[in-house]
């Protein structure tokens, strides 16, 4: 066989395995992540339809991976032996690599879905720009994935790429008349060309993966696509929205538009006014309401705000079996006695990301990365310590885990922290590899309450309820897979996994309620405030339906202190976020209104407008977007498609606030000068 011939013939059979391979991961993801009532929406005609559309991306894949090998063999045509069989073996190997990258990358794509429930996205990307984040994450693997089946499923895929290769050998074979020099030396080059654009439409492959959705069952879209577009569109967005010269740019193209958008923010509360004359002083001025005396018998002594780790809201909804008082039994009690929030949900993507969104009060859009702009270390004025430190609060911050973890103990200062506790505070007591047990962490906090001499404002981040879920050896959680409620039951998709988040979410419970059993016994007890929430929800691996999505989203947020509080077990509906954490607690202290730059608005008081801005869920009223879809939210909380021209054009309208409050938020943040005097 000459060479041209043999080359065409091997590169054709990568072609070929690459498409393969892309159509057998989608089978796998189709099959492992379907929704139990699936078939009853959907026919096997539509689902055929999506797979064959989807194939249009594999057909561009693949005709990019050999696109170059082929040119680099017909230009080689014309010189001798050596070169070419160097060239070949070159091939060769670089076939191989795309073959096992691409494995590779279905697994990966496959999995990073089972743990965020969304394909590539931006945290994908911080992996790599955090190393020292990167090797936890590493570590947790073992902890947050199903191990067994996921070698399995890459032993499985492995094994089919080699088996492949040798059925693909003989159709090649069959196939080698089509591979001779007059008809293909022209023709192959110009069909992979056409092939690696994978339309005839003029808008880019890469643009019509998100242009509109193929089918209104929100299963299909998901599989509509292959890893490598889903990896670059991920890139693409990411880059775009979190890269700090990027967002300068757009906002130096959008002139016009950014007084607009301050002005449709300050619209939406009576309290919130857009104050500046160009992009330096542009910011809004929000007056925190003073309800000190409709809400608490006097001014605390301290407040003690704790971000308790991994907790949904959703939880609280299984009663069956005892549930709650093996796993909530505490946090339960402090709802009963507490002034608690229905509606409250994450404000950014992820643990830092929301520390980040509590303390400047800032939103930015969903893929924005605050965290790892420089912007942050602006010497803002109205920073949630700031604030604290403005109304006589010493600002002091306390984390279970390491101060290097997203480099703490430089952030945290410039935010205004005045002290700063990690693990290395706490000593003589077990550790695991991420740090120190809730209960230990409490023990800090509690014994630097009782030696305050003046009040504090402590920030309290719990860690034992993080992968890898360390709890002390000797505690023995109640709940398992075996004797979890029936209808969370259903829901396990990774029995380990469920009885491991159990157990420590048991325990981080436990040691909750041993913290506050100690400061009941305190004098500082009937002279603090306690503020609970979440620094995000969790689906926890378990199987969740598109329309289960907002009452999987939220967080809860309660404010708790018997002596203090005039009201209790009282629970409000107002949509919030963690943006607006801070002024809700100064609307609780302060004698007089407050002004303060914040996006945020005091929860305590009736809305103008019932708007609900968050990571993944936006809502106006009733009408939500969540992963560009839109629904509307029901009584029962379920999320059901918009199918009406009056919520889509209701959506019209909260797709303007969203773009509003993100981009004026990164103009705040990016372009806003601060005087010294402020």
């Amino acid at each position: 066989m000459d060479y041209w011939k043999s080359s065409i013939q091997r590169l054709f059979i990568t072609f070929l395995s690459v498409i393969v391979l892309l159509l057998a991961g989608r089978i796998f993801f189709f099959l492992d992540y379907l929704p139990t009532d699936f078939w009853g929406k959907a026919s096997w005609f539509e689902v055929m339809l999506v797979f064959l559309s989807a194939t249009r991306f594999d057909v561009s894949t693949a005709s990019a991976v050999i696109l170059l090998p082929v040119l680099g063999t017909l230009l080689l045509l014309p010189f001798p032996k050596g070169l070419r069989k160097l060239w070949r073996m070159i091939t060769h190997w670089y076939s191989q690599i795309c073959l096992y990258t691409t494995v590779l990358i279905i697994i990966v794509s496959h999995y990073f879905f089972y743990y965020y429930q969304d394909h590539f996205n931006s945290f994908f990307w911080e992996f790599w720009d955090n190393w020292e984040n990167s090797k936890l994450v590493i570590w947790s693997i073992f902890d947050e994935l199903p191990i067994l089946k996921l070698s399995i499923s890459l032993l499985v895929l492995l094994v089919w790429v080699n088996v492949l290769h040798k059925i693909l050998q003989h159709l090649a074979a069959s196939l080698s008349g089509l591979f001779s020099r007059k008809i293909s030396l022209i023709m192959i080059p110009l069909l992979l060309l056409v092939g690696s654009r994978g339309t005839f439409d003029p808008l880019p492959l890469t643009m019509q993966r998100y242009r509109e959705q193929v089918s209104a069952i929100p299963h299909l879209n998901l599989i509509h696509g292959n890893p490598y577009y889903e990896l670059y569109s991920s890139w693409e967005v990411t880059i775009k929205a979190s890269d700090s010269s990027m967002v300068k740019l757009f906002l130096k193209q959008s002139t016009t538009e950014i007084p607009q958008w301050f002005a449709t923010v300050a619209e939406l509360d009576n309290n919130r006014k857009f104050r500046g004359v160009d992009e330096a002083t542009f910011h809004l001025e929000y007056q925190v309401p003073a309800l000190k005396e409709k809400y608490l018998k006097q001014k605390p002594q301290h407040i003690v705000f704790i971000f308790m780790e991994s907790q949904s809201a959703w939880l609280s909804s299984y009663k069956e079996g005892g549930f709650q008082q093996k796993i909530r039994q505490n946090l339960n009690k402090i709802k009963k006695q507490s002034l608690s929030f229905s509606h409250f949900f994450q404000a950014g993507g992820g643990t830092l990301n929301n520390i980040m969104q509590i303390n400047l009060s800032i939103p930015t859009n969903e893929y924005s990365r605050i965290e790892f702009s420089s912007e942050i270390y602006k010497p803002f004025s109205t920073t949630f310590p700031r604030i604290m430190e403005s109304q006589g609060y010493i600002p002091l911050f306390f984390y279970g885990g390491s101060l290097s973890w997203h480099r703490l103990y430089h952030i945290l200062p410039k935010l205004g922290y005045h002290q700063i506790f990690g693990e290395s505070s706490i000593q003589n007591v077990s550790k695991t590899r991420f740090g120190v047990h809730d209960a230990d962490l409490f023990e800090l906090v509690h014994q630097k309450l009782l030696q305050a001499k003046q009040p504090t404002f402590s920030f309290v981040m719990t860690l034992s309820n993080h992968p890898p879920y360390g709890v002390p050896e000797n505690f023995v959680g109640q709940v398992t897979s075996s004797n979890a409620p029936s209808k969370l039951k259903k829901r396990i998709l990774d029995e380990d996994n469920f009885d491991k988040r159990m157990r420590a979410l048991a325990y981080a419970d436990q040691a909750l309620g041993g913290f506050f059993r100690k400061a009941k016994k305190s004098p500082y007890f009937k002279e603090t405030l306690f503020v609970l929430t979440a620094d995000h929800a969790h689906p926890m691996a378990l199987k969740w339906e598109p329309e289960e999505r907002y009452q999987l989203r939220k967080i809860p947020l309660f404010f708790y202190s018997p002596a203090l509080l005039k009201t209790s077990n009282t629970v409000n509906d107002n949509f919030g976020s963690h943006i607006d954490i801070p002024p809700t607690i100064l609307s609780l202290i302060t004698e007089k209104p407050v002004m303060v730059h914040s996006w945020g608005r005091s929860l305590l008081e009736p809305p103008k407008s019932k708007l609900l801005l968050s990571n993944e869920i936006n809502c106006f009223n009733d009408v939500c977007i969540a992963s560009n879809q839109v629904y509307v939210l029901q009584k029962d909380q379920k999320l059901v498609l918009c199918k009406t021209t009056l919520c889509i054009e209701k959506s019209k309208h909260l797709t303007k606030i969203i773009k509003a409050f993100s981009n004026s938020g990164s103009n705040y943040l990016l372009n806003y000068h601060i005087v010294k005097s402020e």
